[in-house]
């Protein structure tokens, strides 16, 4: 993982990033701190994970893992901003887990899942509402209402799966203007991240490097130009993005 300036914050010693030995190094305040990872191969999102979010949304609670795709050219590094255009309408924040995939994982059993993680980092998976509503309506995937530029803040670091618990059980927080506006936590979802993990891959075979956002909490709502969005994740940190309108 490299800051913006291409000093190194976290340094992979090996090709499996599951068997890297990591290393750390003190950087000054001024640094700058890059998406951690910066060329996956898919951003794969799962919806409806947590009751209470599924009911807020007036949707029934799944039964087995909904998921869809995230384009990664939404990527967008921690103390960027988030550039809303002016036709979209209402755009919402979803505080996240990320799960980053360190090896080719392939119909996986669920005993085992966990072994493929690399690591953990924050996402804000930041939702075109207007357009996915128009877009469900007609019947069309949500792929456009979830993947337009500089929506998807992902950081600010991406922390070794070995530091965190094998059944994350993390508190959540999202916070706009200072405002608490999500507060959760993990082992509130409805399902785990061995379980999406394992159900993923059934179907779809996951890359180093690939991303999983957990769903969201209960509490997703509006932002706009001039808004400071801070979600914090026991153990990870704080990704905080500014809002500014597209030019």
């Amino acid at each position: 993982m490299r800051t913006c300036s291409g000093e190194l914050i976290e340094t992979v010693l090996s090709d499996s990033w599951v068997q890297s030995k990591w290393t750390s190094l003190v950087l000054p305040d001024s640094t700058r701190i890059d998406i951690p990872v910066s060329r996956p191969s898919k951003i794969i999102c799962i919806g409806r994970n947590y009751q209470e979010h599924a009911r807020e949304m007036d949707h029934p609670i799944p039964d087995e893992v909904l998921y869809f795709g995230k384009a990664p050219s939404s990527l967008l590094a921690h103390e960027s901003d988030i550039r809303i255009p002016r036709d979209v309408g209402r755009v919402d924040h979803e505080a996240e887990l990320a799960v980053i995939i360190g090896r080719e994982t392939s119909r996986v059993p669920e005993s085992s899942a966990i072994s493929h993680v690399a690591g953990y980092s924050i996402l804000n998976d930041v939702t075109a509402r207007t357009l996915q509503k128009t877009d469900i309506e007609q019947g069309k995937p949500w792929f456009r209402s979830k993947s337009l530029d500089t929506f998807c803040p992902m950081g600010p670091y991406l922390v070794p799966a070995d530091r965190i618990d094998e059944n994350p059980q993390l508190d959540i927080e999202c916070r706009v203007n200072g405002e608490i506006r999500q507060k959760a936590n993990t082992r509130e979802m409805i399902f785990s991240v061995p379980v999406l993990i394992a159900q993923i891959s059934r179907h779809i075979t996951l890359l180093p490097g690939d991303i999983i956002a957990t769903g969201t909490p209960k509490g997703v709502s509006p932002i706009q130009a001039g808004d400071i969005v801070e979600i914090t994740i026991e153990g990870l940190g704080t990704l905080k993005n500014r809002v500014i309108e597209a030019e």
